[in-house]
């Protein structure tokens, strides 16, 4: 594997030296991903902001998911890499295509003066680039609930040291954009940069979010039962293994009372089907940020989603059963006891009991909500408008 990565990297720093030759173009923002196929909402609000405000500045945009066998090899902690090859031959096809992509995304990063990436991405890393080439970090999660980047090396979920090492993992960012200050000493850990270059302006989704207006009836067509009973919606971390607490919820919730919403990892989705009952509904077809804004309670655990749902303003309920261990294998940033008192539990009973007798404090939320949300004012999108206009003028 160590061969295979560094062969990969220096074939790439010789061609970009050369693709490094063309003259870069002084108006050019350049949007990268390999989180999706396509820009995703935050991309696509900022693109449009920029057009709408200076039809002058040139965007690029070029999104392609890493195929997943490719994906896996890269992530691997296991000693064993053999293990993980039959899932890299399964995908060749993917594989090739990503490879002729980095050619592309070469040209437009070498030809670019602004460049936005929401996520860790091997040419941004791995290569040399040209003098005043601005890269801006612009995190795809709201919030770093669970550690990851330099913070989760060597964990369950971090990538392997060694490969970190390889790939120079989140390397020549010259800001990095978090949704709070709470959250900026995270975010320069996980990155491995100053704290200075962490800007606490949010990020375009907070602004969505913010706006958010959503016509339940309408929303609801496909679902009128929805309509009749309060909505609880149970939305966990996927895990490969561990208790089975998706029956814990269902068979926790009384659904004669309440509608249950769940909305899983597809490999999850089968044990919420298998202890399916009246009242419940497993992954609904309805945009993810209207289902949290039409809930009356969220049930979640390590997510970011949880951030998502405080903009909202909707209650939140952690069910954190395995807390401790969760904290010790993967890592944990904020303290959910404290920050979400009364309403964070390894017992889901407790929590549907806060939910029976209406005694969720609104406060507390809102707290939490003041804290790892500092930019509520709607104009993230400005923000970041004015931060590469200013970097576009060098």
């Amino acid at each position: 594997m160590k061969i295979i990565l560094t062969l990969m990297k220096i074939y790439l720093k010789i061609v970009y030296s050369i693709i490094k030759l063309f003259t870069k173009k002084k108006n050019q923002v350049f949007f990268i991903s390999r989180q999706t196929n396509k820009p995703s909402l935050n991309y696509q609000m900022l693109i449009d902001y920029i057009k709408e405000k200076d039809k002058s500045i040139k965007i690029k945009v070029s999104c392609g998911r890493v195929a997943e066998g490719l994906n896996k090899l890269i992530h691997s902690n296991k000693k064993n890499i053999l293990k993980q090859l039959p899932a890299l031959f399964k995908e060749l096809w993917g594989c090739f295509k990503y490879f002729l992509l980095l050619h592309k995304q070469m040209y437009y990063m070498a030809t670019s003066k602004v460049v936005i990436t929401d996520g860790y991405n091997l040419i941004i890393s791995c290569l040399k680039h040209k003098k005043n080439t601005c890269i801006i970090q612009m995190w795809h999660a709201l919030a770093a609930i669970k550690m990851f980047g330099y913070q989760s090396i060597g964990r369950a979920d971090g990538m392997n040291p060694k490969t970190a090492k390889i790939l120079n993992m989140h390397a020549n960012y010259d800001y990095v954009l978090s949704g709070s200050d709470a959250m900026n000493k995270p975010f320069s850990e996980a990155f491995n940069t100053d704290i200075e270059k962490v800007l606490s302006i949010g990020t375009p989704y907070i602004d969505y979010l913010l706006n958010l207006k959503v016509n339940k009836k309408e929303l609801l067509k496909e679902y009128p039962e929805l309509l009749k009973k309060p909505i609880i919606l149970y939305s966990p971390t996927f895990r490969r293994n561990g208790r089975d607490a998706i029956k814990d919820v269902i068979d926790s919730v009384d659904t004669e009372k309440y509608n249950l919403v769940v909305t899983l990892h597809e490999l999850d989705a089968a044990k919420a089907e298998n202890n399916k009952k009246a009242g419940v509904l497993v992954n609904p077809k309805i945009d993810y940020p209207s289902l949290l804004k039409i809930a009356d309670y969220v049930i979640t655990d390590y997510s970011a989603l949880m951030i998502e749902a405080a903009i909202l303003k909707t209650n939140i309920l952690l069910y954190v059963y395995d807390y401790e261990q969760y904290d010790e294998e993967n890592g944990l940033n904020i303290n959910l006891f404290e920050e979400l008192p009364g309403y964070t539990s390894k017992d889901i009973k407790d929590l549907i009991k806060v939910i029976d007798k209406k005694s969720y404090n609104k406060k507390v939320l809102l707290n939490f909500r003041e804290k790892f949300i500092t930019n509520l004012t709607k104009d993230s999108t400005e923000k970041i408008y004015k931060l590469i206009k200013g970097e576009l003028k060098w």
